[in-house]
């Protein structure tokens, strides 16, 4: 049987959040499965290592509708190019490929179309354009696969599912190595609360920081600083900015912008606490990777953080600063309920594996014949 994935967003440097998710995926399942043959779709050629066994490398367009006339031609003229069951991540082909390829769109959240907002006519027209395939993709779909829980439920009520079509498989974490050349700018820093991911709105970053700002004024013995780590720029972030200069923190939040991975290690192992309290999340990658180094987790009551953090992690209102701060308290100050954070969350971080997730996505593949 030959399995296809679209291999998209594919990022060979600075790989992070969907595109590690999907990359790691993929990576995972040529391991474990010695007995298909696959086709890996990129938007550009795989030269790295990260991919090793039975796979071609099968190059499409980049866009929405340039993949859907990829796809067309393809089933016209270039049958090999046409799997018996294709994974996706953005459910953009069901309109052109015949019904005995099996589909499987994986959904880490609800997509961006549904967002509200003031938005230009050609936005407007793109947005129903890929509402209507998106739909679609639910139709003829064998299964609708995603991360957790919170997810599953929005999919079902938005698009009126049985239970049985939409599977939860949890996705696994990455693991970061320490610099082999023994250097990095991170190296001797302690004791600092860290965020992983993008500044905007979402990953409710303006929060956090007037969290951390409060502690520090109540605290003002205190030495933590606050790294938020990941790309930044535009209207949003510099508001933060301008909110920390006015508060006389500068130097004590530092937003570092996107860090190697040998960085990572240093960021994580050394840090007081995660705070990672976004608004909306497709998983929460971050809450493992920290849970990983024995790294307690400050995360928001919302679904799926609150899944992915479970008992082991200090769940929080992320919108309610006075919460955030006290919880920053607790695990800067309280050793006995930090150690305890720790300990869960080194048993709770042993649920999650790529394999484990490769593996039940491999026999939801093979079910859907």
């Amino acid at each position: 049987m030959t399995i296809g994935i679209i291999v998209e967003p594919y990022e060979e440097e600075n790989t992070s959040g969907i595109s590690y998710a999907i990359m790691s995926q993929a990576k995972t399942l040529l391991q474990i499965d010695k007995g298909n043959d696959y086709i890996l779709y990129t938007h550009k050629p795989i030269t790295s290592q990260r991919f090793e066994g039975r796979y071609r490398n099968v190059l499409v367009p980049k866009s929405f509708l340039g993949k859907n006339a990829w796809f067309l031609f393809a089933c016209l003229f270039k049958r090999r190019d046409i799997p018996r069951v294709l994974l996706f991540n953005m459910p953009l082909l069901p309109m052109v490929l015949p019904w005995s390829v099996r589909t499987i769109p994986i959904f880490y959240e609800l997509s961006a179309y549904q967002k509200t907002g003031k938005i230009s006519p050609s936005q407007s027209l793109r947005r129903r354009l890929y509402a209507f395939f998106e739909k679609e993709a639910v139709r003829r779909a064998s299964y609708i696969v995603t991360a957790s829980s919170g997810p599953r439920a929005d999919i079902m009520s938005y698009f009126s599912l049985s239970p049985e079509k939409v599977l939860v498989i949890p996705l696994g974490f990455q693991k970061f190595e320490a610099s082999t050349d023994g250097g990095t700018r991170f190296k001797d820093q302690r004791n600092h609360f860290l965020f992983v991911g993008r500044v905007k709105h979402k990953k409710n970053v303006h929060t956090i920081v007037d969290g951390f700002i409060a502690f520090r004024q109540q605290n003002p013995s205190a030495k933590n600083m606050l790294f938020v780590v990941g790309l930044n720029g535009g209207r949003y972030y510099e508001s933060i900015v301008d909110k920390v200069r006015q508060a006389g923190l500068a130097h004590e939040v530092v937003f570092t912008g996107f860090v190697s991975d040998a960085d990572m290690y240093y960021l994580y192992k050394n840090a007081q606490a995660l705070v990672f309290c976004s608004l909306q999340e497709g998983f929460g990658m971050p809450i493992l990777e920290a849970m990983d180094f024995g790294i307690p987790v400050i995360t928001s009551n919302r679904a799926p953080m609150n899944e992915v953090g479970g008992d082991a992690a200090l769940i929080v209102d992320p919108e309610n600063v006075l919460d955030i701060t006290k919880a920053m308290e607790t695990l800067a100050f309280k050793d006995s309920l930090r150690n305890d954070y720790i300990r869960k969350g080194r048993e709770h971080v042993k649920l999650f594996s790529w394999d484990t997730h490769a593996r039940k996505l491999l026999e939801k593949v093979q079910s859907s014949l």
